[in-house]
């Protein structure tokens, strides 16, 4: 198994990775060497479990499961029952650049749903990108009965160009976007996105000029002002 030599990203000036209470980490049986070589190849260096915690994007009351994967840090956090919320992102190298890929995120009770807690797992995976020095968070957006991603991580500032065949369906008032995120500027863009939407191959630049960082500060912004007049219940998109 090959690994790249990267230079080595020592924490850079972002927001703080606070820890999350009560996420316990731990190896999958028998990979906790090759998650430790796994870790200081990526990253020339040891993590502890608050930085690979936040990399998982584990909230509070989640185990946090590290193995290997195609020569990538692969990290699986779940609540201990397994059947409220789980997710799987992948570390890997590539041109010499650190990549998170998000692989699966589910908030399987229904109750739990709309109350921003995917807001709060992509938070922690962005905060740990930045403090860790990686260049892309990426992920596959699908669309089913039980995925929205295609709609939810644009909103997060995703970015992705549109497929020709989208294009050729766009309203003339939206003939202009090209990527996705011309469509979350406006909320006719947004309306139509989420009425007619595809699945998509999308990616966050975590540089802090990105238009990726923007879009996300905005909507982050807008979901607290909304918060502040609906204290309970969901609070919409």
């Amino acid at each position: 198994m090959a690994f790249s030599s990267l230079s080595a990203p020592a924490d850079v000036p972002g927001r703080a990775l606070a820890p999350a209470p009560d996420v316990r980490v731990d190896f999958w049986a028998g990979e906790k060497g090759c998650v430790h070589a796994v870790i200081r190849r990526l990253f020339n260096r040891a993590l502890d479990d608050d930085q690979l915690a936040a990399l998982a994007g584990a909230p509070e009351g989640t185990n946090v499961d590290l193995g290997v994967y195609r020569g990538g840090l692969l990290l699986e956090f779940s609540d201990p029952a397994y059947h409220c919320i789980h997710g799987v992102a992948r570390v890997v190298s590539r041109s010499d650049r650190l990549v998170l890929l998000v692989d699966a995120l589910h908030i399987r009770q229904t109750a739990m749903r709309g109350r921003g807690l995917g807001l709060r797992v992509f938070s922690r995976q962005l905060a740990a990108a930045e403090r860790l020095g990686l260049a892309r968070i990426e992920t596959h957006a699908g669309r089913r009965d039980d995925e929205n991603g295609y709609y939810t991580w644009p909103r997060y500032g995703f970015a992705g160009r549109l497929p020709d065949v989208v294009r050729r369906r766009l309203p003339p008032m939206l003939a202009g976007a090209i990527d996705v995120l011309d469509l979350m500027e406006s909320a006719t863009g947004r309306d139509w996105w989420r009425r007619r939407g595809a699945a998509l191959r999308l990616a966050f630049d975590v540089r802090s000029d990105s238009r990726s960082q923007r879009a996300f500060l905005d909507y982050r912004a807008l979901r607290a002002s909304k918060r502040a007049t609906q204290p309970t219940g969901e609070i919409p998109g």
